[in-house]
């Protein structure tokens, strides 16, 4: 007994110490001790047993607190990169504010929700402080025509996802990237009326971004879709367009086109097969009318014929001094030929001016899909009018008004 509860003692200890050299035999306790010592050893690999699960535990939490530690810290580099992306994307932005203000071009951006205005460049803004009537017109045809833009972007994609049986095999060509780029946009033109009565023409390209906006009110709905529209002032180009055309197809005189566009549209109607009447118009009595009432009154004679043969429809064209060309669609030359000399006779009957009024005419079929060259049927109509005039034309004796005084 002396010996064994000194041992049991010490036992006990070294597991409270957990000294793993601990133990004890139960032979060398007295008997009165044995059962003692088997309750204690039984103790003993219970606590040893919790101390291996502690430890087990302590272990797979601190390489959990690693991995979290290491997460912290990959977090804290990727807020850095962030905020590194962040500046870089600060400094971007106000470098493409400042290109998009320093532009000729203004451009508009609206919500393609809401039509909200969402941003505008310093061009925009001058135009829209300067010239607020015109503004509110582009305005409001930027907002009208943001339906169809969205609807044809929509479509855009819907035909641009790729069918894994249609893709190529290599890369796309540059061709197929700006084709690409072209069909993302809408390429438009805008006419406008200024108050002044001065037309006013721009170019506006089309296209739909994603917006994200800034303020945190409205974080949960950030990201928009929004339409931009770049505005291209074309007034003077179209200005100039204008101009060069009346140069080289419009008669100053009648403000009818002339003989070149006249030229033009039936070698475009040869071209396409259209059946069309040509009939040549030779206006009578000019020469006595410049001669005796001067030649700004000749002018008006002129000007007086070309509006009476606009009104029987087509084209008419003043090719020659005293020569108009009618061309009509859709007409028999005999409806044509019955137009004609009804507003003959008609100016013909008119005594107003002094001095008499009237024409001769021709008609020609052109048929369809015609080879003959366009001169002939020309030269042909201008010989049927002078036999025309030749049978026709009243004497200038027999027309000339004279006063009753004399």
């Amino acid at each position: 007994m002396e010996h064994s509860l000194p041992l049991l003692i010490n036992y006990i200890q070294g597991i409270l110490d957990q000294t793993k050299a601990s133990s004890f035999r139960r032979e060398d306790l007295s008997p009165d001790f044995r059962e003692l010592g088997d309750k204690i050893a039984l103790l003993a690999d219970r606590v040893q047993d919790l101390t291996n699960q502690l430890q087990q535990k302590n272990e797979a939490l601190e390489l959990e607190n690693q991995v979290l530690l290491d997460n912290i810290q990959a977090m804290d580099e990727i807020s850095w990169a962030l905020e590194q992306s962040n500046q870089e994307l600060r400094i971007n932005l106000n470098l493409v504010n400042a290109l998009t203000d320093y532009t000729h071009n203004m451009i508009f951006v609206y919500s393609a929700d809401t039509g909200q205005e969402v941003h505008t460049n310093q061009p925009a803004r001058w135009f829209q402080k300067a010239h607020a009537q015109n503004a509110a017109q582009l305005t409001r045809q930027l907002l009208d025509k943001q339906p169809e833009i969205q609807e044809q972007m929509d479509l855009h994609r819907e035909n641009q996802k790729p069918d894994s049986a249609e893709l190529p095999d290599g890369p796309f060509t540059e061709e197929q990237e700006l084709s690409d780029r072209s069909q993302s946009s809408l390429r438009w033109n805008m006419a406008l009326e200024s108050p002044d009565g001065i037309d006013l023409f721009y170019q506006v390209e089309s296209f739909l971004i994603p917006w994200f906006h800034s303020n945190e009110e409205s974080s949960q709905d950030a990201k928009k879709q929004a339409i931009v529209h770049i505005v291209l002032d074309e007034t003077e180009r179209q200005r100039r367009q204008n101009l060069i055309y009346r140069f080289a197809y419009v008669d100053p005189l009648t403000n009818l086109n002339n003989r070149r566009y006249a030229t033009e549209k039936m070698e475009q109607w040869q071209h396409e097969g259209t059946a069309f009447l040509l009939s040549f118009i030779d206006v009578d009595y000019l020469k006595y009318c410049n001669d005796t009432f001067g030649h700004e009154q000749g002018d008006s004679y002129l000007i007086e014929v070309s509006a009476a043969l606009q009104t029987l429809g087509g084209e008419v064209c003043r090719v020659g001094g005293d020569e108009f060309f009618l061309l009509q669609t859709g007409l028999a030359p005999e409806e044509q030929d019955e137009k004609l000399e009804k507003l003959r006779q008609t100016m013909l009957a008119d005594k107003s001016s002094g001095y008499p009024k009237c024409f001769s005419y021709a008609t020609t079929l052109v048929p369809a899909h015609s080879t003959i060259p366009l001169v002939e049927y020309i030269s042909n109509t201008d010989a049927k009018m002078y036999q025309y005039k030749q049978m026709y034309k009243i004497p200038l004796s027999d027309v000339v008004y004279k006063d009753d005084r004399i």
